[in-house]
């Protein structure tokens, strides 16, 4: 029987003990295992959904719609997911995949800066743990960033936010400052969600000694006029067109009409939070338990106390955050989606060892290695081909199993039959039309339910100029009195169909009108001179 190893967080280098014990391997290479798990799992959390799915999430697809048309928003987000999917797309439209690989790029970033801020406040063997702790227990880093969205790219801006802030304000390094203006310039394009830990942070930058002190830095002062100086031409954005990333941020699925619902929507947000911790309470439980149930010793970890004050300071930062999201829930009385909460708990691994305490006493090391690899490795697998299952279950359509690549392909043969002009606008749903319009070759740009102030790139005059695809479900008469709005009167051409990927269930149909150019000779003459 193995002694438990001792991992101390004033040593440095490789650690004087002998045997192979999971414990021996941890304090040895601790750092190097947790990356290389990292690495394997991004690797893998690129490569299932690239073989598995079909076609990209329903959220990506938009980002890459939005994309194509650059702007300073967009009438749901922020622009930051736009551009980042628009450039890729750019650079290699052949392979939408690397919204995969844009995702766990996010993950990884995310990983350091959790990582990097648990060495300092915890010590290095300590922050070894919280950053397994956060890799394989916050279900967020796993399966749900299987896609890139602006949830996706708010993570590691929450976590850098954090990691920069405690540089800046509570070591002292006034040069983070200018660090931090730019990742909450960052945040700002990318989702408003990081400005709650943003207003956390000023109130704590308020109430502490040192924090009052830096303000008086001219360090402080220049950053914020940078800060302020990136994030201007997105405000004028917002003023100029009225508010409407800032009306989604509230936006619910249902509305509560008493207290009690209220309340309801609130416990259901909570309690999904909560399951979005399971896996960090397993590996808890498991590793540490409590009471009598606490294992065998395996590893006896010695980190660093970080003090009264600092273990608050880093609590406030895990924990004010969602307690402010659930008053924000409350008072909007709506219920709220699930996937707000993405960035919110960067640090509840952190959070979870300096609870604990310097001295962390871990057993069932091999159960919980098991566990965590399970979690990193299996889970990414699982999320592709359960989309498959929904399918053979029944399930009358799953967005990544869509059969868009056919449907477009069609749809833009039947436009070429009727005009020589390149496919340029598409008009409809995000689901449907949005497809169409992003797996169709020519790359057409979307109008989004048909309404120009939703793609402001799409004006009356191009629309007669170059024309447009309008694509709705036979059965959605939502979604056609929304086109019959720009099209008065709007009545089906035909309907093209495909079948599912398992061609057990109905087909995919879509109904479609062409809208050829009201003038065919201007608009040749106009799609020639836009050649190079």
């Amino acid at each position: 029987m193995h002694s438990p190893v001792l991992w101390r967080a004033d040593l440095v280098g490789p650690v004087p003990i002998s045997g192979e014990t999971i414990g021996a391997l941890l304090a040895r290479r601790g750092v190097t295992l947790f990356w290389a798990l990292a690495g394997l799992g991004a690797f893998v959390a690129v490569l299932a959904p690239a073989i598995g799915f079909l076609t990209l999430p329903r959220d990506t697809v938009e980002g890459f719609l939005w994309g194509r048309s650059i702007a300073w928003g967009y009438f749901k987000h922020p622009p930051l997911q736009a551009w980042v999917l628009g450039l890729s797309e750019h650079v290699a439209p052949g392979a939408p995949w690397l919204a995969y690989l844009h995702a766990q790029v996010c993950v990884l970033v995310t990983l350091w800066a959790v990582w990097a801020l648990a060495v300092t406040i915890l010590g290095p063997a300590q922050g070894v743990v919280a950053a397994f702790l956060t890799l394989a227990g916050i279900h967020y880093y796993g399966p749900p960033m299987a896609t890139f969205t602006p949830d996706t790219l708010s993570a590691p801006l929450w976590a850098l936010t954090g990691l920069f802030w405690w540089r800046a304000v509570i070591q002292g390094r006034s040069a983070f400052w200018f660090a931090l203006a730019v990742v909450v310039a960052l945040s700002v394009y990318a989702k408003y969600v990081g400005l709650l830990l943003v207003a956390v942070l000023v109130v704590l930058t308020l109430a502490l000694p040192e924090g009052r002190a830096q303000l008086r830095r001219p360090a402080f002062w220049f950053a914020m006029a940078l800060g302020l100086a990136l994030v201007a031409p997105h405000v004028a954005w917002v003023v100029e067109t009225g508010g409407s990333s800032l009306v989604h941020v509230l936006s619910t699925d249902a509305t509560a009409e008493t207290v009690v619902m209220r309340l309801w929507y609130v416990l259901c947000f909570f309690g999904a939070q909560v399951l979005v911790h399971a896996g960090l309470l397993a590996l808890l439980a498991i590793g540490v338990g409590v009471g009598a149930s606490r294992p065998r010793p395996e590893l006896v970890i010695e980190g660093r106390d970080p003090g009264e004050r600092d273990r608050a300071l880093l609590l406030v930062m895990a924990f004010a955050p969602i307690l402010v999201a659930l008053v924000t829930n409350f008072a909007v009385g709506g219920e709220f989606r699930q996937g707000r909460g993405t960035a919110l708990f960067a640090f509840s691994g952190i959070a979870a060892v300096a609870l604990i305490g310097p001295r962390l006493v871990i057993g069932r090391l091999r159960l919980a290695s098991a566990v965590a690899v399970a979690i990193v490795l299996v889970l990414p697998v699982l999320n592709a081909g359960h989309h498959y299952v929904r399918l053979a279950m029944g399930a009358a359509h799953v967005p990544t199993l869509y059969p868009a690549q056919s449907l477009a392909s069609q749809l833009e043969a039947l436009w070429r039959e009727r005009t020589p002009l390149p496919l340029r606008i598409v008009a409809g749903d995000r689901w449907h039309a949005g497809n169409v319009a992003f797996y169709a070759p020519a790359r057409p740009q979307i109008l989004f339910d048909g309404d120009v102030r939703l793609s402001p790139w799409v004006t009356r005059e191009r629309l007669a100029r170059e024309g447009a695809l309008l694509v709705w479900q036979p059965d959605d008469a939502v979604a056609l009195a929304r086109l019959r709005r720009l099209s008065p009167g709007l009545k089906p051409d035909g309907l093209v169909q495909a079948d599912t990927v398992l061609r057990s269930g109905a087909p995919v149909v879509l109904a479609y009108r062409i809208i050829a150019p009201q003038d065919l000779g201007a608009a040749n003459a106009a799609a020639l001179a836009d050649r190079p």
